[in-house]
């Protein structure tokens, strides 16, 4: 679990360094909408996935809910310092910090659905997910950065069961999707 932990962390953080040039050479009002897009599309994204795992029981257990719920933070945290760093009116400072704000509070929403968590994972949990990652790497194909849910869902399929199926499912789909977001951090640092 802390090895699929740390990759999709790892993978966060590299999605939201590539963009750091662009930072550089934008004016404020760029920034901020480049910031505030970015942020909110993860925070849409995350929203899925919070749908996905309360549906299937995961957060019935409450370590599951706060890694997920760590995990999410960390872009949010991210975005803070990025904020604080690269931009020097106020008025920029103040928008992405209400972005910022919004984001760590739809970030922590898995603490609160564990709360009316009722349901417990069933066997077919493990599938579901797995099944997911596919949906989600089919999206990946037209915007490349859902591959890292791609991946966080394949790792959660892994982890969760024993059948060899799933398992099969669940490896194919992240062998793909580490390869097509390696593929897509390549062009991406070429073309810088």
């Amino acid at each position: 679990m802390t090895r699929s932990i740390k990759a999709y962390q790892s993978l966060l953080l590299a999605t939201f360094i590539a963009p750091l040039p662009a930072f550089a050479m934008a004016s404020d009002t760029t920034n901020v909408l480049l910031l505030a897009i970015t942020l909110a599309g993860f925070s849409i994204l995350n929203l899925a996935l919070n749908g996905l795992f309360y549906f299937t029981g995961k957060y019935h257990s409450r370590n599951f809910a706060k890694m997920h719920a760590l995990i999410a933070i960390i872009p949010a945290i991210i975005s803070l310092f990025i904020a604080l760093i690269y931009f020097d009116t106020a008025g920029a400072i103040s928008m992405n910090i209400g972005v910022i704000i919004v984001s760590i509070g739809l970030s922590l929403l898995p603490l609160q659905l564990n709360l009316s968590a009722h349901k417990a994972p069933t066997k077919h949990t493990a599938l579901i997910i797995a099944l997911a990652a596919i949906v989600l790497l089919l999206a990946a194909y037209y915007i490349a950065p859902i591959a890292i849910l791609a991946i966080a869902c394949g790792h959660v399929a892994l982890t969760s069961q024993a059948d060899i199926k799933v398992k099969f499912i669940a490896l194919s789909t992240l062998a793909i999707a580490y390869g097509y977001l390696g593929y897509w951090g390549y062009q991406i640092v070429q073309f810088s």
